[in-house]
This record gives C-alpha cells, sequence and structure tokens, in this order.
C-alpha cells in the first residue's frame, strides 16, 4: 500500500458576493474557468468535481450531471453533497481525501448560489422550516434567528455578557470586510448603528445576521508532496508546486447528537461539534488548534463568534466577547478571527460560504488577502450547519 499523498489548492476563483441575473451553472462555468486559469491546469486534467448539492429552488435539477455536460467534462468522480451549511465543507474534505489516497489527481470544488431569486418569505420559509423538528419545532414557525436568539440570550445570561458588547464583533467585521471588494458591504458600521437596526428575532438585530446573497467560489486541488516527487508524472504536472503553493494541512468533522436546540446533556452556549472538529484537524496538521495563525470560521452571528473562540481554547468560557473588546481578534491582534469579515462581514450565500473560508485562507497564505495578517503561516477554518451540532474544520499550511 502507497503512502497517503499530501493535498494543496493549486488555484481558485470567486464571484463577490452580491446579485446576479446569470443563471447559477452560468456562474459556475466563469468561476470554474477562473479556478483553473489561477491554477495553470486545464479541464482535461480534472478527474473529480465536487459541489454541495444546489438549493431547491435553483432551476437546473441533476446539476452536476447537466455541468458536466457543458463543460465536456470526463470524470472519475463526482459528488453532491447535501448537509446543509456544511455541504461545501464536506464536499471539499472529500475532494480532499480522495487527492491524499490517489482516488483522483485533480479535484475541482465549487459552489454557487442565487438567493436572490427567491422572497425570504413563502417557499423559502416553508423549506427553512422543514430542517427543524416535524413534530415540535415546526408547527410554531421557528426560524434561524429565532435559534439564535435563544442561544445568545443564554450566552449573556449564563455568563454576565453585556448584550449590547456583542455588536462590537460586528463592527469589527465589517471594519474587516470594507476593503476587499469581493464583499458585498463596502462600509464599515458603528456600534449604535448595529444596535440601532430592525429588530429580528429579540434580542437579535439585523445588522447581526448574516445578509443572504449571491455568490460562487471554486478550488482546484492537487497532489503536492513536499519532497517535490509528486506521485508519478501526471501529479507533477498539474501540481501548482510554487513558492504560493498551499497545502491542506488538516482535516475534522464531527456532529453532536441533537438538532437544533434539541441538544443532549449540554448547553446551547456550548459548540460540541466545532470543539471536536478542530481538534481533530489540528492534530491532524500537527499543532494544537491555539497555535494557529488566523481562523477563518462560519460563524453566523456575533455570539457565535465569540463562542467558537471559546472552543477552539483560545480563551476560557465566556471570556470569546471580552477578546474581542481588547483587541486579541483584531487581524494585529494576538489571534485574528474572520480577517475577510466572515458571514457578517462578506454577506452570506450559506452554500458557499465555506468555500469563502478556504478560498480567505489561500489568500493569506499567499499574502494576497485584503486584510492581510502578518507572517501567517497557518490558517483554521470552519462551516456548520444547524445550531453549529454539525462542523468541519480545516487547516491550511503555507507550502514548504
Amino acid at each position: 500500500m502507497t503512502a497517503a499523498r499530501k493535498a494543496a489548492v493549486a488555484g481558485v476563483g470567486l464571484l463577490p458576493n452580491g446579485t446576479y441575473s446569470l443563471t447559477e451553472r452560468e456562474l459556475a462555468v466563469d468561476v470554474i474557468h477562473e479556478a483553473l486559469e489561477d491554477a495553470a491546469v486545464s479541464l482535461a486534467d480534472v478527474d473529480g468535481l465536487y459541489m454541495p448539492s444546489p438549493r431547491p429552488w435553483t432551476e437546473q435539477k441533476f446539476f452536476s450531471t447537466n455541468l458536466l455536460h457543458l463543460l465536456g467534462l470526463e470524470v472519475d468522480r463526482t459528488i453532491e453533497v447535501s448537509t446543509g451549511g456544511t455541504s461545501g465543507g464536506k464536499a471539499f474534505q472529500t475532494a480532499v481525501s480522495d487527492v491524499r489516497s490517489g482516488a483522483v489527481d485533480t479535484a475541482l470544488v465549487f459552489a454557487v448560489e442565487r438567493n436572490s431569486t427567491i422572497d425570504t418569505t413563502g417557499p423559502y420559509f416553508d423549506y427553512i422550516l422543514s430542517t427543524f423538528d416535524a413534530e415540535f419545532e415546526s408547527p410554531i414557525g421557528m426560524s434561524i434567528p429565532g435559534v439564535y436568539a435563544q442561544s445568545m440570550q443564554r450566552y449573556c445570561h449564563e455568563y454576565d455578557v453585556d448584550r449590547e458588547d456583542l455588536a462590537e464583533i460586528v463592527v469589527k467585521n465589517r471594519d474587516n470586510a470594507a476593503a476587499d471588494p469581493d464583499t458585498l458591504f463596502d462600509d464599515s458600521v458603528t456600534r449604535e448603528a448595529v444596535l440601532g437596526s430592525r429588530p429580528i428575532a429579540d434580542p437579535i438585530r439585523m445588522y447581526e445576521c448574516p445578509a443572504p446573497c449571491d455568490g460562487g467560489a471554486a478550488l482546484v486541488v492537487t497532489s503536492a508532496d513536499a519532497s517535490g516527487d509528486g506521485d508519478g508524472d501526471d501529479a507533477s504536472e498539474t501540481s501548482s508546486e510554487t513558492e504560493e503553493t498551499v497545502e491542506v494541512a488538516g482535516l475534522g468533522s464531527h456532529h453532536a447528537a441533537s438538532h437544533q436546540l434539541m441538544t443532549r446533556d449540554e448547553s446551547i452556549t456550548e459548540l460540541p461539534a466545532v470543539r471536536k472538529a478542530a481538534r481533530e484537524a489540528s492534530q491532524d496538521a500537527g499543532h494544537a488548534p491555539d497555535e494557529i495563525d488566523v481562523y477563518e470560521p462560519y460563524a453566523p452571528f456575533p455570539h457565535i463568534e465569540a463562542i467558537i473562540t471559546e472552543e477552539l481554547g483560545l480563551v476560557d468560557r465566556g471570556a470569546g466577547l471580552e477578546a474581542c473588546l481588547d483587541g486579541r481578534t483584531a487581524a494585529d491582534g494576538e489571534f485574528p478571527i474572520s480577517p475577510s469579515g466572515g458571514c457578517l462581514g462578506r454577506g452570506h450565500p450559506p452554500m458557499v460560504t465555506p468555500l469563502y473560508n478556504y478560498v480567505e485562507a489561500v489568500r493569506q497564505l499567499r499574502g494576497t488577502a485584503s486584510t492581510p495578517v502578518s507572517n501567517a503561516d497557518h490558517v483554521l477554518t470552519t462551516s456548520e450547519h444547524g445550531h453549529v451540532n454539525g462542523a468541519t474544520a480545516t487547516v491550511f499550511a503555507r507550502g514548504e
């Protein structure tokens, strides 16, 4: 049995968050070609296609099959993943595992989403309701912000946190994102503006919610042996072994025995899936979670970013917000959290958001991020679904 190969991101493509009139498959073709050009590989090199399943309102069904036809692409592996917000994370990690094992040499991972085509009421709300427990939660009209509002209230109560101070996490993330032309927002916000924005689900205000939008991202994953030998001629030709090589150093995933707020023996102020996924990914990468240089978590609400900071072992329980207030999570702080702006600063097409985190990790390690972190060698990202009951964690490392 041959040893597992290393996997690297050879190329990335990104569509700026916003609103698009093009169809999802047209957006997919555009962002895929951008990633392939960045990787300096051709469609003929690709032997694996990985993607999150499109949203129910996407007109084109059997999306990957149709796309393969449009691209004239023949592959050995085609996978569509449907696990909510972790879909992109699961698709990417499957691609990395296949490259590591030698099942494929060049994997193409992409996600596209258009939320501008559907109203947030009616069919969209029906779809959201269907994700909750059909017997106990759906009948009362539960919403995603409603779930996080409950955990925010509990977090503030349990750790004596000033609810209004949570607005500072939004301020930080909007500041981080303002410099990036690919984000939905191009301006900062004040604490007063956050707290004065429209109520959504008490105590959450509109600026504390991730803004749904259209977007897309793609990554090319290839084999990249640290010694430069690759795994045969094909691997050496398709691998982007340059000074900008970014290795996928660690993978982790976990799902807690819970569904949304229906937990077992755990507080809704704890995120065990994130904690355990991050530990697994860090162990795989050979670096403890608190030894990472940059963190790009999937944190759709401000208190979730604070809790994730705690789950990563960067601070004690209940001290995640204080770390933000002290500047420790700023881009030039002790442990930068969401220098890209995250869900709250960039905008949030949920199927694409995990891949945005990966693209940002690659840009940080290449030195091309819009909000750079000095001397970053490792970036840890997460993806989640529901109330972070399922999560993936991925560690990226600067190539040797």
